[in-house]
């Protein structure tokens, strides 16, 4: 896994994730690939603490409630916050 995770894709997405989180191939085998993490796991501040953007899901209900849910619709999140300084893209499937 990488160093850090920028790009999450749950479930099985309607359209190949190079496609949406890639510029083109290369983009996608050389940097974004080692940056995604893929994943079954809907509920959003369980990712969160998994992919190390907070400490506890405890935490994420204290201090983010908007971001305590599930993601069961098939969707596209373009650079969700979770700090100052972290975007995340995530692609829901189904």
């Amino acid at each position: 896994m990488a160093q850090y995770i920028e790009n999450i894709v749950i479930g099985s997405p309607l359209v190949d994730p190079k496609e949406l989180l890639a510029k083109d191939d290369k983009d996608w085998e050389e940097i974004e690939k080692d940056k995604t993490l893929f994943t079954n796991e809907r509920f959003l501040p369980r990712l969160l603490v998994e992919i190390g953007a907070y400490k506890s899901v405890n935490e994420i209900r204290k201090n983010k409630p908007e971001l305590v849910k599930e993601l069961n619709d098939i969707d596209y999140i373009d650079k969700l916050k979770v700090s100052k300084k972290k975007f995340l893209w995530i692609v829901v499937g189904e």
